[in-house]
């Protein structure tokens, strides 16, 4: 079992995952919205896989991606992921077909980093954007982050950003 945490923001509610949400989750994989998230994923076992894996991120580190609604919608995930390959904690936010360009993605973000650093003790964290990912940028820059380094990351070019707005 992982924990039913539930975050709240003025327009938005972040939870934990449930296995009812694999379908929205798997749709934006398949899409070429998640070109920048290792997608477009289309074979279902292999969403199905990365969709356990945000459970196995819960189990074993205590954090992971929230899912984010909006007035009884879901507009997309938040949260936090540490692979085994990445450097730290790293705080990542996927937005959902239609609800782009709303600041969903800046609001929950925020909302996730303080929870970390207030709940899991973790910060300052990093992002890691694709340098053509501009709406992952501007997010970035929204929430106080600054370019820190470039990297590579999974065979491909990687900017990290690093989170200091919020923390303790």
């Amino acid at each position: 079992m992982i924990p039913a945490i539930s975050l709240t923001t003025d327009r938005l509610i972040l939870r934990t995952p449930r296995e009812e949400d694999f379908p929205v989750v798997a749709r934006f994989m398949a899409s070429a919205r998640a070109r920048f998230v290792g997608g477009p994923v289309a074979d279902e076992f292999d969403q199905w896989r990365g969709f356990l894996s945000g459970f196995g991120h819960w189990a074993l580190r205590g954090y992971g991606f929230f899912m984010v609604e909006h007035q009884g919608e879901m507009v997309g995930r938040v949260g936090l992921v540490n692979h085994v390959m990445w450097d730290e904690p790293e705080l990542g936010w996927h937005v959902f077909d239609g609800f782009e360009g709303r600041g969903y993605a800046t609001e929950a973000a925020a909302c996730v980093r303080d929870w970390a650093a207030a709940e899991r003790g973790l910060g300052p964290l990093i992002s890691y954007i694709h340098p053509d990912n501009m709406r992952s940028r501007r997010v970035a820059e929204r929430l106080g982050a600054h370019l820190e380094r470039f990297t590579e990351l999974l065979g491909h070019p990687a900017e990290v950003w690093r989170h200091t707005g919020g923390q303790p």
